[in-house]
């Protein structure tokens, strides 16, 4: 079951939509937290829920600033205070829930590990998996655009031919770059990083595991960025399951 929420704070209006197990009690809340260019109604966090409700979970999915229908300016701190208004919004419909578990891919990855030390001040245990993480998020969208950084600040915007269009300006690119997410977290974490990923680069997912210790790497065989592959969602989809449920990898060899 289905139902549309527009959360409103200050100057943001974050659209939402809940989906929640029918029939029976809820026992696990998710929080889907989509990437660059997506929206709460992408195939991957739209997927995501659909197989959650399966297993008693509701998920809380939602717009970042900018996608979908966030018409919020796009902005990192946008972003942060977007993404934390959800967290605990999806905390508050279920409080007796004893954990969070967060689901993010690429920059939506990105902006949960920045806001970690403010989601981890929430009164609920967080439980997180992160799928292609942009840790140097600012490198990626130089990647994504083709661009130099110096063409960009001559450009001062660049546009992306989303559903809406994305607008990114140099200002935006220069708080990505104030904020690397190539640091060491103080929770555990399952890291899903595609061995064909042509945005993500191998050895930036492979310095942030080196120095999180508690974090674990699942590198899925001949998986592109967002893992259509035949078999990989599936695999995503297990992995996930396990680690929302017991915090670990139960499958060997992985890493």
């Amino acid at each position: 079951m289905e139902t549309n929420h527009l959360l409103q704070k200050g100057e943001l209006h974050i659209p939402c939509v809940l989906t929640q197990p029918e029939p029976g009690p809820v026992q696990r809340v998710i929080l889907g937290v989509h990437g660059l260019g997506g929206s709460r109604r992408d195939q991957i966090q739209a997927g995501l829920a659909e197989e959650m409700a399966l297993f008693s979970a509701a998920t809380v999915r939602f717009d970042f600033p900018g996608h979908g229908k966030n018409t919020t300016p796009l902005t990192l701190k946008n972003c942060i205070d977007s993404l934390l208004e959800a967290a605990r919004y999806a905390h508050g419909l279920f409080p007796e829930v004893e954990d969070l578990c967060i689901f993010a891919t690429g920059f939506g990855a990105y902006v949960t590990l920045v806001a970690l030390e403010q989601l981890l001040e929430l009164p609920v245990k967080i439980k997180l998996v992160v799928q292609t993480p942009s840790v140097l998020m600012h490198l990626t969208l130089l990647s994504m655009a083709r661009l130099s950084e110096e063409t960009f600040w001559a450009m001062e915007k660049i546009t992306f031919p989303t559903d809406p269009p994305l607008v990114f300006t140099y200002r935006f690119y220069e708080e990505l770059m104030q904020h690397i997410a190539l640091v060491p977290h103080p929770i555990p974490m399952l890291i899903l990083q595609g061995e064909e990923d042509a945005y993500i680069r191998d050895i930036d997912i492979r310095r942030f595991r080196s120095i999180n210790e508690q974090a674990k790497l699942v590198t899925i065989p001949g998986a592109s960025h967002r893992f259509m592959e035949e078999g990989a969602w599936d695999m995503v989809l297990d992995l996930t399951r396990d680690w929302f449920e017991f915090e670990q990898v139960l499958l060997t060899d992985w890493e």
